[in-house]
């Protein structure tokens, strides 16, 4: 049976606006033991401690040992996947995905179709700050993620304060009214609801998912996961093998456009183990710091030595999906101009509810 092995980087735990740790990763790969034992032989340091990117990048011999593994053949696109997660952009999807889609769906509409969740959340990104200053961008942020974790009355109200600190700085009136879904204090008890809880923000749990459907395309075969210790990917596991498919039941596409895939999930279990008992999480640790590296770099238009060999070696051709942003706002720039597919939402919670009964 295929296992597949998934390891993080730059998780910051609660601290989603860390600027220190701007990015969240996670890399996966379907090595077998031997496989992975051999590619770790690049960067084993003499006294063979397990190789961690954290402590490599920080010599020249380290990064000299982790170029020597980029360069070997085996770590290619197609044994290996990473998602890059962009968190003070995730939290801004966040926004958009828990009060302005759920808003618009109670009145019949779908945020989803043709991308426009993506849109708004590229515009409110982008113009946030050049509208409403940075001080105020980032105090709303924080207010939001301070809210979803804790929904007591004085951060629910630190949240809608901050929000009309946003319309009064605003300097556009227009700009005023696409803000209204996140900012009109009456409409907190319309959206929110007790299956929001601080897990709602965590990247680790979305992270898994693409990953799952991204293998679960690649392969016919039904196969296992096995995740880095993790305490959020443990919280939700529950819900993750409710969303598997049970023994030989069929699954199919829901979702939009690029967006597609296939469900129930292609995976049958998931557990999560110790590194140093799998070289193939030793491989995904590795594979997830590298490519958080070239995101730091890129993002602060600095690239050393390593990031630059990793790019040439292909390692950003590991990226299969992730929550970037983008001055896109049109379904064509978005690549979700397609018209057919359902709502990925309704399929999953019609999906769900037929199992429970």
């Amino acid at each position: 049976m295929t296992k597949i092995y998934c390891d993080e980087a730059g998780n910051s735990g609660a601290n989603l606006l860390d600027k220190e740790q701007p990015f969240f990763v996670l890399a996966s790969n379907d090595f077998s033991t031997d496989e992975a034992a051999s590619l770790l032989e690049h960067v084993r340091s003499a006294q063979g401690a397990e190789p961690k990117f954290t402590a490599l990048k920080k010599s020249k011999a380290g990064v000299s040992r982790l170029i020597r593994l980029l360069s070997d053949p085996r770590l290619n696109k197609d044994r290996v996947a990473a998602n890059v997660f962009h968190k003070q952009f995730m939290v801004i999807t966040k926004l958009v995905d828990l009060i302005a889609e759920t808003l618009i769906y109670k009145i019949g509409g779908d945020l989803y179709e043709r991308g426009a969740n993506l849109a708004m959340s590229n515009m409110l990104f982008y113009c946030l700050p050049v509208f409403c200053g940075q001080e105020n961008t980032d105090r709303f942020l924080a207010t939001f993620v301070e809210m979803i974790r804790r929904p007591e009355q004085d951060h629910i109200t630190a949240f809608y304060d901050a929000g009309r600190m946003l319309i009064d700085s605003s300097k556009s009136e227009d700009f005023e009214k696409d803000l209204f879904y996140f900012t009109e204090p009456h409409l907190f008890h319309v959206w929110f609801n007790d299956a929001i809880d601080s897990l709602a923000l965590d990247p680790a749990i979305p992270a898994l998912f693409q990953h799952i459907a991204t293998w679960g395309a690649r392969r016919e075969d039904r196969f296992d996961v096995v995740h880095d210790s993790s305490k959020p990917i443990l919280a939700s596991q529950e819900t993750f093998e409710k969303m598997m498919a049970l023994s030989n039941e069929p699954s199919s596409e829901i979702g939009y456009d690029r967006r597609k895939f296939r469900f129930p999930l292609r995976a049958q279990s998931l557990t999560q183990a110790d590194s140093t008992a799998h070289p193939q999480l030793q491989i995904a640790d590795l594979c997830a710091g590298i490519v958080n590296h070239i995101s730091k770099c890129r993002i602060a238009n600095e690239l050393d030595e390593l990031a630059k060999a990793a790019i040439n070696l292909g390692a950003v051709k590991w990226i299969v999906d992730g929550v970037m942003p983008s001055p896109d706002v049109t379904p064509e720039g978005l690549g979700t101009d397609e018209v057919s597919g359902t709502n990925p939402v309704d399929g999953m919670v019609s999906y769900l509810s037929k199992r429970r009964s």
